[in-house]
C-alpha cells in the first residue's frame, strides 16, 4: 500500500525537520524509537523523497494533524478521528502531563501504563478495521467483520 500514500510521492510535502525533532525531544518518544534514532536527519527529519516518513511509530503528534486533500473525504475523516483518539489516549498520563513531556516515564504507575496499554489496542483494532475497509474499497470488495464481531457470529445461542 505504500505505492498508494499520497504523501510518498508528495512533491510539496508539508512535514518539516523542526517539527520531527519532538520524536527525539521527547523521552517517551525516543524510548519507543530506541536504536532508530540513528537514522534521523537533521537536514529532513524522517522524511526521504518518494517514499514518505521512515517512521511507522513513535511520529510526534503534530504528525497526525496533517492531512492534505488528495486524502478521500471519508478516509480524510475517519483518519482525523482516529489521530484524534490517538492523541486524547495519552493526555493525561502522569499529574496532568501529557505522556511526550512525562520525563521519567517510570513515575506513571502500572494501572495508568495498563489503562493506556488497553486503549491503544483497542483503537489498533479500530485503524486495522478503517484499513480494511479502504483497501477493500479499493479492490470492490465487502470489507470482511473483524475480530469482535466474528466472536460474536461465532458464539451459541
Amino acid at each position: 500500500m505504500q505505492d498508494d500514500i499520497p504523501c510518498a510521492s508528495c512533491t510539496s510535502v508539508c512535514c518539516k525537520e523542526a517539527m520531527c525533532r519532538e520524536s527525539l525531544d521527547s523521552d517517551f518518544l525516543r524510548f519507543l524509537l530506541g536504536p532508530l534514532v540513528e537514522g534521523y536527519s537533521v537536514d529532513v527529519g524522517w522524511h526521504v523523497a518518494g517514499s514518505g516518513c521512515r517512521l511507522s511509530y513513535g511520529r510526534p503528534l503534530v504528525c497526525y494533524e496533517y492531512f492534505c486533500e488528495r486524502f478521500e473525504a471519508q478516509q480524510r475523516a475517519e483518519a482525523r478521528q482516529l489521530s484524534r483518539a490517538f492523541k486524547t489516549l495519552y493526555a493525561d498520563a502522569f499529574a496532568g502531563q501529557h505522556m511526550l513531556v512525562v520525563e521519567d516515564i517510570g513515575r506513571i504507575t502500572a494501572s495508568k501504563l495498563d489503562r493506556i496499554h488497553a486503549r491503544l489496542e483497542s483503537l489498533r483494532e479500530a485503524a486495522n478495521a478503517a484499513l480494511r475497509r479502504v483497501l477493500c474499497g479499493k479492490l470492490g470488495l465487502q470489507p470482511a467483520a473483524g475480530p469482535a464481531a466474528r466472536a460474536e457470529r461465532e458464539r451459541p445461542a
